[in-house]
């Protein structure tokens, strides 16, 4: 059974170790690149930490230049200082730097506020919007002195809630906070982008009063997209919210596309501190990636598996084939012994029935004979009969065979010319080519074991053949042949039984003929007087026009 299935073995277990080396390679590569990229969203995060601190460190440093002199300085003073830092590369991505005044709503600060604004940048303009709090934090001074800063001067960042709540907690924990994602006023409401603020408390010297707040406008876009365009350029889609991730937390996502490579690696998520809040970063690889190992090794290991698998499988079947091949040419070879064998022994056989007849029929003539021409005569017309029956014999291409005709060739042989055909008693039936050699034979070996040991051996014997179509209990049709044979004087035992001998050639040759070529049986039963013959076969099998063929032995 394995010998039958092991080309296809070959080739599963082939395929299979070379499709999980596939895989192990896959994972390894696969894994190196996943590290690889890692690294690039370390780096990433690294640069966008690196720009917020450096913007934290922005704000502070105003915060040590208000504290180092004691007071709140001059518009003038403030734009020196703010000029100086924007010469840094920390400048980049922050919208300026600023000082928000912290007083107590009511006429008397709004006054006060409208004159600082008048004073520092010739504004008249008073704290807005209208609130109901409190307190006020407007702002008096935002540099660089850009149109967008300017309309931002005078804003109350205390009536708004997300600016409120990290004004007050830069207030109550005295240090720098950040607020929530808010619309920074600097915008012009066409393509407003997503922004924060950083707010650090600045408080008089002696009493302790916090005066205002130094802080810092964000753009969004403007902060990631200042820390990440550094050279070299990273290969990667960022996507961050302003806490945990959902559509109303987004703050930012890069122009770029994520790649659609079946090897990119998985999206890696990191989280930033900026100032008291907790951004959540995710980094995908972008559509201009290229891993820094490629897997086409890995397809073409998986492919050159298949096609390994394919080769050695072909190899075993065609290795299987060959010796499939000589085996069945031994078979072939043993085969044709036998047959050889049969067809020698058959042929001794019939040398020795055809000696036998040759005998018989020089007695049986001699017998009956009056004179030598007589004999010659006699013999001669014999002779040529049983030439007939044999030329009849070796015609193989004939297509049918009328059974009374080949039967009355042979008896000729027995009888001569004044055969008495009353004795043949059967319906016309016509013989198929298998058919009508089988029967020859049987004819020929029947008509021989009469010459040689039955009713021929004397003029007084009788013989009486009969046929006919009978069918069974099942009604399927069946020829039954009878050839019935008597003497007047006893046969001997050894004659009575020549052709009854189941070790005889000649019941061998006629057994294999009638049932091993046609599917009957043979009956003999021994006489003393004789013998009586009688062959059982389909007659689908023996008429004319139904072919059989070896397959159907």
């Amino acid at each position: 059974m394995f010998y039958r299935f092991q080309p296809v073995l070959v080739f599963i277990v082939v395929a299979v170790v070379g499709m999980l080396t596939a895989v192990a390679s896959w994972y390894t590569i696969d894994q190196a690149n996943r590290f690889t990229f890692i690294g690039i969203a370390d780096d990433a995060v690294q640069r966008i930490g690196d720009r917020i601190e450096n913007h934290m460190l922005l704000i502070k440093s105003v915060e040590a230049h208000f504290q180092a002199t004691g007071e709140v300085p001059s518009v003038e003073a403030f734009k020196t200082y703010v000029s100086y830092l924007q010469k840094t590369e920390q400048f980049n991505g922050v919208q300026g730097l600023g000082f928000a005044r912290y007083v107590q709503t009511g006429p008397q600060s709004d006054q006060a506020i409208s004159a600082e604004l008048d004073r520092n940048y010739g504004l008249s303009r008073s704290s807005w919007p209208e609130t109901s709090e409190n307190y006020r934090t407007p702002i008096v001074m935002l540099e660089p002195e850009t149109e967008a800063n300017r309309r931002a001067l005078g804003f109350d960042m205390y009536s708004e809630p997300v600016r409120r709540a990290a004004i007050l907690a830069a207030l109550s924990e005295q240090r720098l906070r950040a607020s929530g994602t808010v619309e920074l006023v600097q915008e012009d409401f066409q393509d407003p982008k997503a922004g924060f603020l950083m707010y650090t408390p600045f408080f008089a010297p002696n009493s302790g009063r916090p005066l205002g707040f130094v802080y810092a406008p964000f753009r969004i876009p403007d902060l990631f997209e200042s820390a990440l365009n550094r050279s070299p350029t990273l290969p990667i889609h960022v996507t961050a919210w302003d806490g945990e991730p959902a559509d109303a937390s987004l703050i930012y996502q890069s122009v770029n596309r994520p790649s659609q490579r079946m090897d990119a690696p998985s999206p890696s998520q990191r989280s930033i501190e900026v100032a008291g809040r907790t951004w959540t970063v995710e980094f995908q690889a972008s559509e201009v990636y290229r891993p820094p190992v490629d897997q086409t090794r890995t397809l073409m290991l998986a492919i050159a598996s298949l096609l390994l698998a394919g080769a050695l499988a072909a190899s075993s079947r065609a290795q299987q084939r060959t010796i499939e091949v000589g085996e069945a040419l031994r078979q072939q070879s043993e085969r044709a012994l036998s047959d050889r064998e049969f067809l020698l022994q058959e042929m001794k056989h019939r040398i020795k029935n055809m000696i036998a007849r040759v005998m018989a029929m020089s007695r049986q003539t001699a017998r009956s004979a009056d004179d030598l021409n007589d004999f010659t005569q006699s013999f001669t017309a014999r002779l040529q009969a049983m030439a007939a029956s044999q030329d009849l014999l070796a015609r193989t291409a004939w297509q049918s065979a009328d059974l009374k005709t080949l039967l009355e060739q042979e008896l000729k042989q027995l009888f001569g010319g004044d055969m008495d055909e009353s004795n043949l008693k059967g319906p016309a039936i016509e013989l198929n080519e298998v058919a009508a050699q089988a029967f020859g034979l049987a004819f020929h070996e029947l008509a021989t074991n009469a010459l040689k040991y039955g009713s021929a051996l004397s003029d007084t014997g009788k013989l009486d053949i009969w046929w006919r179509i009978e069918p069974d209990e099942k009604r399927r049709d069946f020829l039954v042949f009878s050839w019935r044979e008597r003497s007047e004087t006893p046969l001997d035992e050894q004659n009575s039984n020549a052709l009854a001998r189941k070790g005889g050639f000649g019941t061998k040759l006629l057994d294999a003929t009638m049932r091993v070529e046609l599917g009957g049986s043979l009956h003999i039963v021994p006489d003393e007087y004789g013998i009586d013959v009688t062959i059982t076969v389909p007659h689908e099998r023996v008429k004319a026009n139904h072919r059989h063929s070896g397959a159907d032995k």
